[in-house]
């Protein structure tokens, strides 16, 4: 895996456009993905992947003369069309009846019970608008993870920038107009699934390489380094198939709903509950992986020897030494934190971004494409390393 591919590769991802769940770059970009990789020898198969879309009607916060237009947090309720009214108010001291505010960064629900998900199970606000924090103070929506069973009051996000104002009249105790306002409709999205069985297993149990595959807005950097490695292990163990050298049965997934309580994932795990426990390894390609604005890498799991295997590949594959984290499992999230919750063996690696979920989160800026194609091709050579022990 080149630099160059890399780059036509990424180039293509971000070209197909917003890759939230249901949307048109959703279908492109997956649609793209099965193009690159199936041939005479490869299929990938897709899933389907049903859930209700939330389609805003109205989204906006009224203070102080200014009406400030918002996104919902998904997996909170509608106010109805009369909106809420009280007084703003800071949301760690606010009162029953008031509108709080407070500041959250884009990944404050990238596991369950981080702070913001503890101040809507126990606030007695009757709503609360988010300015989201990321680098360049734009709309940076929250991932909704009670996304099937909304969770406390109305909870609308608005853009960074307005936190200053906001703040300002929280201070106040000024009057605010809170409204949200969404339908729920059915839609459809998919799972892509790659299945390479050895004719006679030597190895039995699986190895598994997982991908999410759709984000908030292009999700360039958060999601397509991810990608590129997925594709790169598929690639490999598609070669060992072919020329009968697979000693072990591989699967991969590339899943989508990651934004929404990770509604690919949940649906793979229905259809496939034993393979949860039954994989001899899961690595998870997270997010933010080749990040060009902070290279950081953080590999997590629950087996030291493996996560200093994963690093000597990235080494030698000239990824910055410097940058490469080895942490505890305690810290994994995403898609990686439900498989181990539920007793799988995970080897999760994912990065930083200053974008995060941001619309800044763009090629070419924010990606490196020396860096991913080194994680890309450490992949490869972990599925090679597991495929022989």
């Amino acid at each position: 895996m080149t630099p160059q591919l890399v780059a036509k590769l990424i180039h293509d991802f971000d070209s197909s456009g917003i890759h939230r769940i249901g949307s048109a770059g959703d279908y492109l970009s997956g649609q793209w993905l099965q193009h690159e990789l199936q041939n005479e020898t490869l299929t990938l198969h897709r899933q389907t992947v049903s859930f209700k879309k939330t389609q805003v009607k109205e989204a906006y916060l009224e203070c102080a003369g200014l009406r400030i237009e918002a996104l919902p947090l998904f997996d909170s309720p509608s106010t109805g069309v009369n909106g809420i009214e009280g007084t703003l108010a800071p949301a760690q001291t606010g009162l029953k009846g008031q509108i709080g505010f407070a500041r959250f960064p884009p990944n404050a629900a990238s596991i369950k019970g981080q702070a913001l998900e503890q101040l809507r199970q126990n606030t007695p606000l009757s709503a609360l608008v988010i300015a989201t924090d990321s680098n360049d103070q734009s709309l940076a929506p929250i991932n909704a993870q009670h996304y099937h069973h909304p969770l406390g009051p109305p909870i609308l996000q608005v853009a960074g920038f307005h936190a200053p104002f906001l703040t300002e009249q929280a201070k106040r105790s000024a009057h605010a107009k809170l409204v949200s306002q969404s339908d729920l409709i059915d839609c459809e999205s998919y799972n892509l699934s790659v299945k390479l069985e050895c004719p006679r297993i030597a190895l039995a149990a699986p190895v598994v390489v997982l991908t999410p595959r759709t984000g908030w807005w292009e999700s360039t950097a958060e999601r397509a380094g991810g990608i590129v490695a997925w594709m790169a292990s598929v690639k490999i163990a598609s070669q060992l198939h072919h020329v009968a050298k697979l000693k072990r049965d591989f699967y991969a997934y590339a899943t989508c709903g990651h934004e929404l309580g990770h509604l690919g994932l949940e649906t793979l795990i229905k259809s496939h509950p034993h393979l949860v426990t039954e994989a001899h390894y899961w690595l998870h390609l997270g997010a933010n992986l080749g990040c060009a604005a902070n290279l950081d890498l953080f590999i997590r799991t629950g087996e030291i020897d493996m996560a200093h295997t994963l690093r000597r590949l990235l080494i030698e594959e000239n990824y910055p030494e410097a940058h490469i984290h080895i942490e505890p499992l305690a810290k994994i999230s995403g898609e990686g934190f439900d498989l181990n919750r539920l007793g799988a063996r995970v080897l999760s690696v994912a990065g930083s971004n200053p974008y995060f979920h941001s619309t800044s989160d763009r090629w070419p800026g924010n990606v490196s494409t020396q860096a991913v194609a080194a994680i890309a091709r450490a992949s490869a050579r972990w599925v090679q390393l597991q495929n022989e022990s």
